[in-house]
This record gives structure tokens, C-alpha cells and sequence, in this order.
């Protein structure tokens, strides 16, 4: 058994590991032998800490969600205070230097989506309805949305799968636009197309009697 100290630190390790793996393949087919690799240490170890792949996976998804849903919440402090169109570009601006500083939680996402057929066929998949429910549970909070509730879920569906889209495959979706995934120009571009797109619609349901 290892000592205290040391276990923490191998289970940190594993956990780093994992998430690295977890974002560049899907459940089904990473493995605990490259996670193992990615970690140095000797492939016993992830079940001695953890249980099964499932485990880790599960850990790895709460974990991430939880540090995301805990940065949202600055995501939108002072938004409610400004016009629909000014609070969405702060809103983004935070929302894109977090999410490209931490790509894991939109890949993971991503890379897992085409293939399950549902939720409860990856342990700790769960999370991210759970995640983005709380989103929208926040952001109402700060700013109430007025409208058929179909078309609130609509608007934060349609956000949610385009942010994914453009975050989780960004160096597709740059090469497409013949930018650099890392560079300023690929992430303005995100920002101009969100805005272009959502601007207009968040003020319909912010004011919808109002031509703002």
C-alpha cells in the first residue's frame, strides 16, 4: 500500500493523466494501459485508486464540471447590469479565455457524443446534462428569460452545441477557416459568430416587446 503522501500524489497524477486521454479518445476506447503511460506509473495503480476505467472516468467528468460550473459563476458577474449585445461579448470574452485555457471538459464532450447511443452507457456522462441544466439555471437567475419555454431550451441547446463544436474540434473547424486553432484570429472568429448569431436572440427573449 503505498504511503500517504505518495498515493496522493499518484492519484493526482492519474487524474492529470486521464483527462489528457479522456479528451483525445472516447471511453470505449481509452484505455488504462495509455493512461497508465501518461501518468508513469505502473497500470495496477489505476485500479488500486480508482476501481475500473469507469471510475476514473467518473471522477475525471465530476471533477472538471465541477471547477467549470464554479468558474460560470464569474462568467456572469456585472452581465445583467449591461445591454443584451455588451453582456453576451463579456459573457464570451470569459467563457472563450477559460474554456481555451481548459480545453478537456468540450473535448471529452465531444469526442464521446457519436458514440452512445445514451448517457447511462458512459458512468459520469451524467454530469454534462446535469452541467449544462446548471448553466442555464444560473444565467436565468442573473438575467430572466421571457418566452415559450421551447424556445428558451432551443437557444441554450443551439449555444451549448455550437460552443462545443467550435471548442472540441477547433482544429478542424480553424483549418476549415484556414486560421490557427491557438491563434486570436480563430478565437475572434468564435466570439463574431456567436454574437452575429445569439446577440439578436437573447435580446428577443430579454425584452420581448422591445425592438433593443
Amino acid at each position: 500500500m503505498p504511503e500517504e503522501g505518495k498515493g496522493e500524489k499518484a492519484r493526482e497524477r492519474i487524474l492529470a493523466a486521464a483527462r489528457q486521454v479522456f479528451a483525445q479518445y472516447p471511453f470505449k476506447a481509452a484505455s488504462t494501459r495509455l493512461i497508465a503511460e501518461a501518468a508513469g506509473i505502473e497500470r495496477p495503480l489505476i485500479h488500486y485508486y480508482f476501481g475500473s476505467k469507469a471510475k476514473l472516468f467518473e471522477a475525471v467528468a465530476r471533477d472538471l464540471f465541477e471547477e467549470f460550473n464554479q468558474a460560470h459563476l464569474s462568467f456572469l458577474q456585472g452581465v445583467e447590469r449591461l445591454p443584451p449585445r455588451e453582456g453576451l461579448s463579456l459573457y464570451l470574452d470569459r467563457l472563450l479565455d477559460y474554456t481555451l485555457r481548459h480545453p478537456e471538459p468540450m473535448r471529452i464532450i465531444l469526442v464521446n457524443m457519436a458514440q452512445i447511443g445514451n448517457l447511462d452507457e458512459i458512468p459520469g456522462y451524467q454530469y454534462i446534462p446535469l452541467h449544462l441544466e446548471e448553466i442555464r439555471h444560473i444565467l436565468e437567475n442573473k438575467v430572466p428569460l421571457q418566452g415559450p419555454p421551447s424556445e428558451i431550451q432551443m437557444f441554450f441547446l443551439c449555444f451549448n452545441n455550437l460552443m462545443i463544436s467550435f471548442l472540441g474540434a477547433k482544429s478542424c473547424q480553424a483549418q476549415v477557416l484556414g486560421l490557427d486553432p491557438e491563434g486570436p484570429e480563430y478565437r475572434q472568429w468564435i466570439k463574431d459568430a456567436l454574437l452575429t448569431l445569439f446577440a439578436p436572440w437573447l435580446a428577443r427573449l430579454i425584452f420581448p416587446d422591445s425592438n433593443r
